[in-house]
């Protein structure tokens, strides 16, 4: 079979939100500089971009002797889902904007504005509620290391070699199809959301109840947080995982251990603790040590390098914890741990 291209869809769907994304930043960039939104949001498209024209090359990256069938069945398999689920949200969309349209008391109802207000009047920014946040971005981990297990058993037992695959192409497929999923209806619903909110359906403003109230005017960080993956892709299995981890991981135990034990500001005017500082560094150095000495195989490296590349990630960890204002740690955090452990171990 020749090389039929299946890919595209993917990549046409990722580019195009960098158009619709950055189109959107740049339409309301007077609003977004003066939030300290605008450079977030152009990162984010461009991590779209990327994505975009990564894609083709992921999956026989580490596994160069896939065959071009085999990869199109793959590209085909993911892009057909992609395709369903596009379908599905700008058909409901387009449901919900009808009805709104035709009845204004439904159309003032899905005001933005009314939204926010409820919203604000119910935020809480307590324990409990930001646990809750975090556990939604663990679960990125959960199927990271879910779907690389079950690729290690099959290709322990020999299953995936009479498919012609191996731990890498099948557990990245399968990372990739969810993962980049739930990208693509975070997308398409916070672009709704910011430009017509009317068109969101009901389960989504529920789901958007709970997300923080720096989101309220901008995408949410679930988004930034898987794409910023995306490079990884190419890197070892252990610094992909441990950028995964130390983005969900180390960022959840700072934020838990400074709401619950902190003390000391660690500086002016910021909610941020000393003690959510140490615990976010301590638990970054944790991670890279242990995923490396526990995925060695696939990063046989000695234990001084994998001591270094642990330090390095907990010091840049700590930098753009201690330094970082206007961008999302969600985008600094895993580029650059990631690249700082990548440089490291190519070296």
């Amino acid at each position: 079979m020749v090389n039929k291209m299946y890919f595209l869809p993917t990549s046409a769907i990722f580019i195009g939100y960098f158009i619709l994304t950055f189109g959107y930043t740049i339409k309301n960039r007077k609003t977004k500089i003066e939030n300290h939104l605008f450079m977030n949001e152009i990162l984010i498209a461009l991590l779209f971009l990327i994505a975009g024209v990564l894609y083709p090359f992921i999956y026989s990256f580490h596994s160069p002797h896939l065959s071009q069938t085999l990869l199109n069945y793959l590209w085909l398999f993911t892009s057909i889902c992609y395709l369903i689920e596009m379908g599905f949200l700008v058909m409901t969309l387009i449901y919900n904007a009808i009805i709104s349209k035709k009845n204004p008391e439904i159309m003032a109802e899905r005001d933005y504005s009314k939204f926010c207000e409820k919203f604000n009047n119910n935020w809480k920014d307590d324990l409990k509620s930001e646990l809750g946040r975090k556990l939604l971005h663990l679960f990125t981990c959960f199927v990271i290391f879910f779907f690389w297990t079950l690729g290690t058993i099959l290709n322990n037992l020999g299953i995936l070699s009479q498919w012609g695959l191996d731990n890498y192409s099948f557990s990245f497929w399968l990372i990739i199809t969810i993962g980049y999923g739930f990208v693509i209806m975070f997308q398409i619903a916070d672009l709704t959301r910011l430009n017509k909110f009317y068109m969101i359906p009901k389960w989504a403003k529920r789901w958007y109840m709970d997300m923080k109230q720096c989101e309220l005017y901008t995408f949410v960080a679930s988004t930034p947080l898987v794409l910023s993956f995306t490079p990884f892709l190419f890197a070892p299995f252990p610094i992909f995982a441990a950028v995964a981890l130390i983005t969900t991981g180390a960022d959840a135990v700072a934020c838990i251990i400074g709401k619950k034990y902190g003390k000391h500001s660690l500086k002016t005017n910021s909610e941020k603790t000393v003690e959510g500082f140490i615990a976010g560094g301590l638990t970054t150095f944790v991670i890279v040590l242990i995923v490396s000495l526990l995925y060695h195989p696939w990063m046989p490296v000695s234990i001084e390098k994998i001591l270094l590349m642990s330090f390095i990630a907990s010091l840049l960890f700590l930098l753009i914890d201690a330094f970082t204002k206007n961008i999302s740690d969600n985008i600094l955090n895993p580029i650059l741990t990631g690249f700082g452990m990548w440089i490291i171990f190519l070296f």
